[in-house]
């Protein structure tokens, strides 16, 4: 058995030419995308990590806003500092609401966990 040979395969094709290997950038970043999508935060930077093609995925503005509340778009400007939102990806507003933010003159905090509840608010 030769050293590239596992289970019957082998890396050439009938006639003798080599064949590719698939590898995880042939996968469509529109499909990488959906599948991080489905994803925790946490587990979509995890992946970003692993190569290029997770990492442009993770840019992907649908996949950060299947995570913000419904009414992100009306959280005062205040909590996002005097940037407007039209000028933030959703994975940069994602990570501002993410991190503690003082509000009303610092009397109160928004932090993380309140993100999911601000929904209903």
């Amino acid at each position: 058995m030769g050293a590239n040979v596992s289970g019957g395969r082998s890396d050439c094709d009938g006639d003798g030419s080599l064949l590719r290997r698939p590898r995880f950038d042939d996968i469509p970043e529109s499909c990488v995308a959906l599948v991080l999508m489905r994803l925790d935060p946490t587990e979509i930077c995890n992946l970003a990590r692993l190569n290029q093609a997770f990492h442009r995925a993770s840019r992907a503005d649908f996949i950060w806003e299947s995570k913000l509340p419904s009414n992100y778009r009306f959280i005062p400007e205040k909590v996002l500092g005097d940037t407007p939102l039209s000028t933030l990806s959703k994975k940069e507003i994602y990570s501002r609401l993410s991190k503690p933010n003082s509000i009303d003159d610092a009397t109160k905090v928004w932090t993380r966990f309140l993100i999911n509840s601000y929904a209903f608010l």
